[in-house]
């Protein structure tokens, strides 16, 4: 629960959001009053370079929603925009995060986590069931938290008949609608492991830890001769120790309660990439009031920056009421350096 003094500090980092968005606002207006540089005597714009010009934005339009990042070991393709649609695509793991829509890139991997059942984050599932069973993909997985399962067999089912499908499967094409919950856990096919954990949203919900497992020469044996372990371990002897490693850890949407939570895993934080959602940057929407919606506003971000020892945050879920260039400066304008240093905007479908 919240104490006075967060609350406190809270309206504190709010305060100094709110200040600086008011600064922003007036750099920008400054900015759109400034008459653009023009050339007398530059010569009409010919048909040929209209159609150029045309060609090249819609070129800028459709790489703004196809950019692909690599972080921390892994590829990362998708878009995420608040209330339209979210996936967060893992080609290498074979793994998508949420399913709005249904991205072209996304029908390729064969086991989708859903966060929560807004639309914008599971509209894309009867079309993704449809396209790999028509491309003969195989059957994907859905991991859901308990609260969607059988809802979502019964839409999925709805959506086949309404393509003019039969069958008896529970879910019309196949796939396998797996429910969920924090303390459970899923080996996938890479090897990876995934355990769910709570969020604080205004629907049940749930976010998710990719976890690899390494080997390590145990501690008493490192030294000794390449003969002798080999020796032990013919014996029948282990010679490694296992380590579990936090690669990456996804929160779906949430609000920052979930930061100040005793039950927030420790390995949200230490994961190599945190994949988290911020929705607000400015005044606009205040931080309790993203908190009704729950939603993350950066001053919940500011607040908490000591807690992220990731190597690697990736922003997402920013609302459609901003900009490319708008978030980038409310990200200079509002973070600490130190946070800001690590932090990398996914700002595919912006303009």
């Amino acid at each position: 629960m919240q104490t006075s003094s967060v609350m406190q500090a809270m309206k504190g980092f709010a305060e100094k959001v709110k200040d600086k968005a008011a600064e922003l606002r007036a750099e920008l207006s400054e900015a759109a009053s400034t008459p653009a540089l023009s050339t007398p005597s530059a010569a009409p714009a010919s048909i040929v370079g209209q159609l150029a010009s045309e060609s090249s934005e819609a070129a800028r339009a459709a790489s703004a929603r196809q950019l692909g990042l690599h972080l921390c070991g892994h590829d990362i393709e998708g878009v995420s925009i608040a209330g339209q649609e979210t996936c967060i695509i893992l080609p290498r793991i074979k793994v998508a995060v949420d399913l709005g829509r249904c991205p072209q890139r996304s029908v390729y991997q064969g086991t989708v986590l859903i966060t929560h059942g807004h639309l914008d984050h599971i509209g894309g599932l009867p079309c993704h069931a449809s396209s790999r069973a028509l491309l003969g993909l195989g059957a994907p997985r859905y991991v859901v938290p308990p609260h969607y399962a059988a809802r979502i067999k019964a839409w999925l089912k709805m959506a086949h008949d309404l393509e003019g499908g039969g069958g008896e499967g529970e879910c019309g094409w196949p796939c396998e609608v797996l429910p969920m919950q924090p303390g459970e856990e899923l080996v996938l096919p890479s090897g990876h492991v995934v355990r769910p954990f709570a969020t604080t949203h205004t629907l049940p919900s749930q976010g998710y830890i990719l976890y690899t497992y390494r080997k390590k020469l145990k501690a008493e044996l490192v030294g000794r001769e390449a003969a002798e372990i080999k020796a032990l371990r013919e014996a029948g002897e282990e010679v490694t120790d296992t380590y579990q490693i936090p690669e990456a850890a996804f929160t779906g949407d949430t609000s920052g309660e979930l930061f100040e939570s005793p039950d927030a895993p420790a390995d949200l934080y230490r994961a190599r990439l945190l994949v988290v959602e911020l929705t607000f940057l400015d005044d606009a929407v205040s931080w309790e009031q993203a908190r009704e919606r729950g939603h993350m506003h950066i001053a919940d971000l500011v607040a908490h920056a000591h807690k992220f020892h990731n190597e690697a945050i990736l922003l997402t879920h920013f609302s459609p009421r901003y900009s490319r260039a708008e978030i980038l400066a409310a990200l200079e304008a509002n973070m600490p350096p130190s946070l800001r240093a690590k932090c990398v905007p996914f700002l595919n479908g912006f303009r």
